[in-house]
């Protein structure tokens, strides 16, 4: 008996093995008139909200898991795509399909650096930087800067990564004739809040911010390694010093299921929050 069930292990496949203490988790309720797929999601998006499948931690092929909740793998394919959209799932070509790393919160009012911000929650921040130029300011950008159209401003995109996972596509733009020596930052490790202040006692002391959802391309979806189409959160903001001059406008796009954010409101900011009455109309249009 002992060295029928050494055999049947010899012939499990590795993320059978791995899981096998965890079979028992995946589970739906044909009783239940859910259609199947949406079923599978929620198991498994509550096994990954309460890391009883663990970030990074290989979940089990489309074979086994249409074996485990016998069903056809189409169906099992389809709850996969569900998840890898809401970036809870992460597909390595070749390797299997991986729970994603940590989501992180952000926290409003709070630190506005993101370097910061990382370091505050125990998380190693990086920036790979995508492009670096000067382009003539239009017309939009150079409102939100306080400049004229067709000023110099350098256009910086980055992708923030924290402990190595992409988190977020950043594009930010500063104005050229005032920071000149931009190029000489450290954008990769370092803190572009921080330069402006030690290299010119510029400090960013408040924040215009807007959020809206949003749906990434496939170049956007490509470098935050999910899957195009995916929903993600575009982020619009005007970094200003303490008298109010904008300094920074910067847009980036978070994925859904790579961070969260939370607010925290004080009496007296009540009257500060200002909601975009066509923003709603379209809202309720859909």
């Amino acid at each position: 008996c002992m060295s029928h069930s050494l055999a049947q292990r010899a012939r499990m496949p590795l993320t059978g093995m791995l899981m096998e203490n965890k079979r028992h988790l995946f589970h739906i309720d044909r009783q239940n008139k859910t259609p199947l797929y949406h079923q599978i999601v929620e198991n498994l998006r509550h096994l990954i909200q309460t890391k009883k499948l663990k970030p990074g931690e290989m979940i089990p092929s489309e074979w086994e898991l249409s074996e485990i909740y016998g069903v056809s793998r189409l169906t099992v394919r389809r709850a996969l795509d569900d998840l890898v959209r809401d970036g809870l799932l992460v597909r390595r070509h070749g390797v299997g399909t991986f729970v994603a790393q940590t989501s992180v919160a952000q926290i409003y009012p709070s630190e506005l650096s993101f370097s910061r911000n990382m370091a505050q929650i125990g998380l190693k921040p990086s920036s790979r930087v995508i492009r670096l130029r000067t382009m003539p300011a239009p017309s939009e950008i150079a409102r939100k800067l306080g400049l004229e159209e067709g000023d110099e401003v350098f256009e910086l995109v980055r992708l923030r990564l924290a402990d190595e996972q992409p988190l977020m596509l950043e594009t930010t733009y500063l104005s050229a004739r005032r920071f000149p020596d931009l190029p000489e930052a450290d954008l990769v490790t370092g803190s572009l809040y921080r330069f402006l202040s030690d290299r010119y006692k510029v400090d960013i002391a408040a924040l215009d911010h807007v959020l809206e959802p949003t749906l990434l391309t496939e170049r956007e979806a490509r470098l935050l390694e999910v899957e195009p189409g995916a929903p993600a959160i575009l982020s619009e903001m005007v970094g200003m010093t303490e008298q109010g001059v904008p300094i920074e406008y910067t847009w980036s796009l978070t994925c859904r299921g790579r961070g969260r954010f939370h607010f925290h409101f004080r009496k007296g900011d009540i009257g500060k929050r200002h909601f975009d009455e066509s923003a709603i109309a379209q809202i309720r249009r859909e």
